[in-house]
């Protein structure tokens, strides 16, 4: 099982929250207390501060609506006292349950006004802890080089105040960064930078988590010698604890790596035993997947049956990389066996999630340039909305001088004659009505085309058209239209029609999709446009499922007026092109061969399922459930992988391990 850098930076930055965290169990003999504090419904500091700790328990258990509940509370008191300490930890706490469920984008406002009420007050600890975790939100979009920034920033301020504990979680938190870009020995020189503080800290849990990373960057320098010594040294610290089977393998793991076998298969038997004991399920599949490597080629059976054992957790488990990684053990162990046929299946096996998880690396990256780009773009927003404001001071002032210059020139009117005044009110009436047709006309054009859009057509009087790198596109089409369309009055067949699509046009104003154009029974539309996104594909499959719930809801209705029909819907992801067409009757739409392949989605679905393109499969598939209906043929395209969502996956498979990269 190959261990990759991913795996070292998880464990350096995981044991931030570990360090940093409290008892559980005590936080719970606590909770009860200062909840009956905060029915009392003081208003003053301490009952802030009461609020605060109750948010942080509560963030602690997982419990995230009521940890924000008790944080903006929090906030509204202390605003209202004017508490400046309060707000910032309020707004601390709100940003980290927002980071813990992957909303990194908002959570860096929300600590970003953390961080300016901490300046406000000149709270330093309370600054470099905010600043290390803007260095997390940097960390977790994979802008490394600000991340790391703001960690050292945040090590300069905690080693101004010796605030050790501070200290340690950024050299920790530095550490990883170099661990993730494969700089090995910067890594180390930050990890020995640490060693000097354990003494202080006197935490024997930080003190083996600087142990497992010493040793597990030497393992990967081939510095074996140096990888044993960290984790004998670890062991001992983690002879009780959780930690002690996940010990023992990397030792029995370096002992093989170095040639001892009997040693590692000591190591690899005794990490099973006690990860069996304790039902540590990763831990056991390690420890079977390093024993099955042991005897690959000295006892091919009894490698077959460790590596047996661990598919079945691999699978249960549902950790793909282990998945690969077994059956290429088993593609080789049947090789050396001489048995073709078993490796030839296994090898097939091993090929294809290789590639998938490829697939799932070249994502990532592509994630970690949009949320870059996201970031810029909000900067680039502020400072629009600044020029806006300066803008309007302007329009202000020169309204005011307007409309003094309206008065004097209405007196004078008046004073003149009094058939000016008859001409002037005609001309305001005129111009009355003038200003209400532009509005009037400009709103059409707002309901016509999207806002971003509709506002350039205004100024420029043409829009240029725009690539999109990546958008989600959906149609919609009812099952035997046609057929229901001949047994219908016009009346009937304007009133069903209209009544489906403005409930379709709700649903998508609701996942902030874009309407694109309807043609007969046929319903367009698209997220990630005019502004990208990061999560459209995930939003318009959100839209298509409650599409399908509406259509079967109507369905199951006594209303004797609307015609009941089934839906098909087809969806994919790709570049698009989208401009305006026309110069008399406006149309906003899209082009490229990615609308193509959405329409031919829809064509090959059946009625009540979305059926979705390998593109978007791949967008999606770590949320839901998606049934691979094997290749179609597809006109102009040749054979397309094709999927049918049935529905979300359980929330605790979705949860991102990147969470445990801030430090609390």
């Amino acid at each position: 099982m190959k261990l990759k850098i991913q795996t070292i930076l998880v464990s350096f930055t995981l044991c931030v929250i570990i360090f940093l965290s409290e008892n559980i169990n005590a936080q719970k003999k606590t909770i009860d207390s200062l909840v009956q504090i905060v029915q009392l419904e003081n208003k003053d500091t301490v009952m802030v501060s009461i609020l605060n700790k109750l948010s942080k328990i509560t963030l602690d258990e997982g419990n995230f609506e009521q940890s924000v509940g008790y944080a903006e509370q929090a906030l509204e008191l202390a605003e209202e006292l004017d508490y400046k300490n309060g707000q910032a930890y309020a707004l601390k706490w709100i940003g980290l349950t927002h980071f813990t469920q992957g909303n990194y984008m908002l959570a860096l406002d929300l600590w970003k006004e953390s961080l300016e009420s901490f300046e406000a007050i000149h709270d330093t600890i309370g600054i470099a802890n905010l600043i290390g975790n803007i260095g997390a939100v940097y960390q977790s979009g994979g802008s490394l080089d600000n991340a790391l920034e703001n960690y050292l920033r945040s090590l300069n301020l905690a080693e101004k105040i010796n605030n050790y504990h501070r200290i340690a979680t950024n050299l920790l938190n530095i550490g990883g960064i170099y661990g993730e870009l494969k700089e090995f020995d910067k890594a180390l020189e930050y990890f020995n930078k640490l060693e000097k503080y354990l003494p202080s800290l006197n935490n024997p849990q930080m003190t083996s988590y600087y142990l497992t990373s010493m040793g597990e960057t030497y393992r990967l320098k081939k510095d074996y010698d140096n990888a044993l010594k960290y984790f004998k040294e670890a062991l001992q610290i983690t002879e009780n604890q959780m930690d002690l089977a996940y010990n023992l393998k990397m030792l029995g793991k370096i002992e093989f790596e170095k040639g001892n076998v009997e040693q590692a298969i000591d190591h690899l038997n005794a990490s099973y035993t006690k990860a069996k004991t304790n039902n540590q399920k990763q831990d056991i599949l390690g420890a079977l997947f390093e024993l099955g490597n042991i005897y690959q080629i000295s006892d091919t059976k009894r490698a077959l049956n460790f590596y047996s054992e661990a598919l079945v957790l691999a699978k249960e488990l549902k950790v793909n990389s282990d998945l690969r990684d077994i059956y290429e053990g088993m593609y080789h162990t049947y090789a050396n066996k001489g048995d073709f046929n078993n490796a030839y299946l296994y090898q097939s096996q091993y090929l294809i999630l290789k590639d998938s998880l490829f697939n799932i690396d070249k994502d990532d990256k592509i994630r970690r340039l949009v949320f870059n780009f996201d970031l810029q773009k909000k900067q680039d927003e502020i400072e629009v909305l600044q020029k806006e404001m300066e803008i309007s001071d302007l329009r202000d002032k020169r309204r005011k001088i307007m409309n003094y210059a309206s008065a004097s020139a209405t007196v004078l009117i008046l004073l003149l004659a009094f058939s000016y005044y008859r001409r002037y009110r005609f001309s305001k009436k005129a111009n009355l009505v003038i200003e209400e047709e532009k509005n009037r006309s400009q709103k059409l054009l707002l309901n016509i085309l999207p806002k971003k859009t509709a506002i350039e057509l205004i100024h420029k009087g043409k829009v240029e058209a725009k690539k999109f790198s990546s958008v989600s596109v959906m149609f919609t089409d009812f099952k035997d239209f046609t057929q229901h369309s001949h047994n219908l009055s016009p009346v009937e067949l304007v009133n069903s029609v209209d009544f489906y699509y403005s409930k379709f046009d709700t649903i998508i104003e609701k996942y902030g999709l874009e309407k694109i154009k309807t043609i007969g029974d046929s319903y367009m539309c698209a997220g990630g446009l005019p502004f990208p996104t990061i999560d459209h594909a995930d939003k318009i499959i959100q839209a298509a499922f409650e599409i399908v719930e509406f259509m079967e809801k109507s369905k199951r209705s006594k209303d004797k007026d609307i015609s009941h029909f089934d839906i098909r819907i087809g969806i994919n992801t790709g570049p698009v092109v989208a401009g305006v067409v026309g110069t008399i009757k406006f149309a906003y739409d899209i082009w490229g061969d990615t609308v193509n392949v959405a329409s031919r989605m829809e064509s090959m679905s059946v009625p009540g399922k979305i059926n979705i393109s390998e593109n978007t499969c791949k967008l999606v598939k770590y949320k839901y459930d998606c049934e691979y209906r094997g290749e179609f043929e597809v006109k102009n395209k040749g054979l397309m992988k094709m999927y049918f969502v049935n529905n979300v996956k359980d929330k605790a498979s979705i949860k991102t391990i990147e969470e445990s990269r801030v430090n609390i």
